[in-house]
């Protein structure tokens, strides 16, 4: 009776193992930094949410410095421009299709001007028919607060999706700084101010914040590169690999 053994021999070309460290050091690389991104989108979340709990800030200072304004809470007094006012088209909340109603408010003793987010509406059956905007503030300066964020963004921007429509109120489909100013013939802040849902005279209000790209889908992402990098790995030492017996 004889009996053997097998031996299991790797071989594998110069090149080839070039290619393949090669592949393998970018993939790993690749998924550590989406773990950092995503460490990186969980500190940024962070900062935002505390920002909620500080107490509500002058606009009017905050516009003097040198400061990252993302959902800073403000107070300021102004006025409203209720005769210019603009339908944020394609704005989705629980799943049904609006409009976001930005309003112009002047400030006080500031002579400029931003855009107050008053909140959601339902779009008509068409969008011929555009919706009823019915709460007026009264004329007159007033306070009021928010938070002070981006313009709401789409993923896609078609061609004159940043145009103004004629008349008012407006429609577009994306905030073009540039555009609303020559259309309102006074230019915009860079940003606009989330009217806060104790504030009177707005629609509905469901302010979160968000990241675009959540760190949850960074670490999936992580997960991908990492598992490709492992795939790689058996696939070419399986290819490399040969076992033979011997007696």
């Amino acid at each position: 009776m004889t009996s053997g053994f097998r031996v299991c021999r790797c071989r594998i070309k110069i090149l080839p193992l070039i290619v393949f460290v090669t592949m393998l050091v970018l993939l790993v690389r690749l998924g550590f930094w989406q773990l950092s991104r995503a460490q990186e989108k969980r500190e940024l979340l962070a900062s935002q949410s505390a920002r909620l709990l500080t107490d509500k800030q002058p606009l009017g200072e905050l516009l003097a410095g040198d400061n990252d304004l993302r959902y800073r809470q403000v107070v300021t007094r102004g006025h409203y421009d209720v005769q210019h006012q603009i339908l944020l088209d394609s704005q989705i909340l629980n799943g049904k299709v609006g409009y976001a109603v930005l309003t112009p408010f002047i400030l006080a003793d500031e002579a400029k001007t931003i855009l107050v987010n008053r909140g959601w509406v339902l779009m008509g059956k068409d969008r011929k028919s555009l919706p009823n905007i019915e709460l007026i503030p009264p004329a007159g300066n007033i306070a009021i607060s928010g938070m002070l964020n981006h313009f709401p963004q789409v993923g896609l921007v078609l061609a004159g999706a940043d145009e103004p429509g004629d008349g008012w109120p407006t429609v577009v489909q994306i905030i073009n700084k540039q555009k609303i100013s020559k259309k309102l013939n006074q230019p915009i802040e860079d940003f606009q101010l989330q009217l806060s849902a104790a504030e009177p005279y707005g629609y509905v209000r469901d302010w979160q914040i968000h990241a675009r790209i959540p760190p949850e889908k960074h670490t999936a992402y992580a997960f991908q590169w990492f598992a490709l990098a492992a795939t790689l790995t058996l696939l070419v030492l399986w290819i490399s690999c040969k076992t033979h017996k011997n007696d």
